[in-house]
């Protein structure tokens, strides 16, 4: 599938709301992870990228589930 339509067949899916939650974003991948072959040339790659995209979730959820530093300072000083 193209990049164009990965992201107009995601942005549909979301908007529908059929995206997973963090969780189980974070689940599946675990998930696809554990599917790897070790024993392949591109084991390493694959999970590497795999992970990036955990880690790219988990900042996009701590972001949208607790405040950032910048935002606990801010409404810390006086106006």
């Amino acid at each position: 599938m193209e990049k164009t339509k990965v992201l107009a067949t995601t942005i549909d899916m979301a908007r529908a709301g059929l995206g997973f939650t963090p969780t189980d974003a974070l689940a599946c991948i675990a998930d696809l992870i554990e599917q790897e072959d070790a024993g392949s040339e591109s084991y390493d790659r694959n999970v590497e990228r795999l992970l990036r995209l955990g880690a790219c979730i988990w900042t996009l959820r701590r972001g949208m589930f607790a405040p950032t530093a910048a935002e606990i300072i801010s409404e810390r000083q006086p106006r």
